[in-house]
């Protein structure tokens, strides 16, 4: 009986980390998706790097660095620690780290939050877990301060909109 436990132990570890693993990659495909359909203020260099910031810490920040080198809009996706960034583009937040107030001067930053905790800053994009599916929020007054559109497209798949 014992060992029969332990088999059944052992055969659930690796299919929640798989399963958390999947989570994660989907997480980051919705952060890649959210950037197609999104508009940063000019002068954005076309050709420059997509500068996505994040904490090597994050759960996330392995399946970001995958998409290293993705054309995004004609930029290419570059994932890059946020604590040494000089500008991000999108800066990817754990909801557990995020700030209880919106930077004042967010310049033209999306501000993508994973796990929005109720009372804190949820960013432009907050993604959220629902029903043990991905979801997001989009909040296009804050995108507004960073003087950032999203397309009406990505706007009807959001969860909610503000």
């Amino acid at each position: 009986m014992t060992a029969v436990l332990l088999a059944l132990g052992i055969a659930c570890c690796p299919r929640a980390a798989l399963a958390q693993s999947q989570d994660e990659q989907l997480k980051a495909a919705y952060i890649v998706n959210i950037a197609l359909f999104t508009t940063w203020p000019l002068p954005a260099a076309p050709a420059g790097a997509l500068a996505v910031c994040a904490s090597p810490a994050h759960g996330l920040w392995d399946s970001l660095r995958q998409l290293d080198g993705r054309n995004v809009n004609g930029r290419r996706w570059a994932t890059v620690d946020a604590r040494g960034a000089k500008a991000c583009d999108i800066a990817v937040m754990a909801g557990a780290h995020a700030p209880r107030n919106p930077p004042a001067d967010p310049g033209p930053t999306l501000f993508v939050v994973d796990g929005a905790v109720p009372g804190s800053y949820a960013g432009a994009v907050a993604l959220v877990e629902e029903s043990q599916h991905v979801r997001f929020d989009v909040d296009t007054r804050e995108a507004a301060r960073a003087g950032i559109r999203f397309s009406s497209r990505l706007l009807r798949l959001a969860r909610n909109v503000r």
